[in-house]
């Protein structure tokens, strides 16, 4: 596999590893927290449980939401350009994956300030 082609993949991918890390952060912070009793903490005048959801939930926001400009940009250019098919396929995948990721990240932040904590 080529250095291109690599890079190319990765970005295709990178609103997944993003969507992965939230997941595991979020999942992983919210029974540490609770299991260790912290529930009714706060920080910032908001609860540390959802204060840590949050957090994470924006970087990772973020940083799909980057991967995502950059994968709109990389569409156009090979829309623009003659190319193989197999860069027109992973530019539009890459645009497809990113905004999808966009969407489960939102999916898994937004119950924080709906539920209660360590209910």
């Amino acid at each position: 596999m080529t250095g291109r082609r690599t890079a190319q993949v990765l970005l295709a991918l990178g609103g997944m590893f993003a969507w992965a890390v939230q997941f595991a952060l979020i999942y992983g912070a919210t029974s540490t927290l609770c299991g260790r009793g912290w529930a009714d903490a706060t920080l910032l005048a908001i609860g540390v449980v959802p204060f840590a959801i949050l957090s994470t939930t924006l970087v990772t926001l973020v940083a799909a939401a980057i991967l995502l400009i950059v994968s709109f940009r990389e569409e156009r250019r090979w829309r623009d350009q003659p190319s193989s098919t197999a860069d027109a396929f992973l530019s539009q995948t890459g645009v497809l994956i990113n905004g999808l990721s966009l969407i489960a990240i939102l999916w898994n932040g937004v119950p924080a300030f709906i539920l209660p904590a360590c209910a």
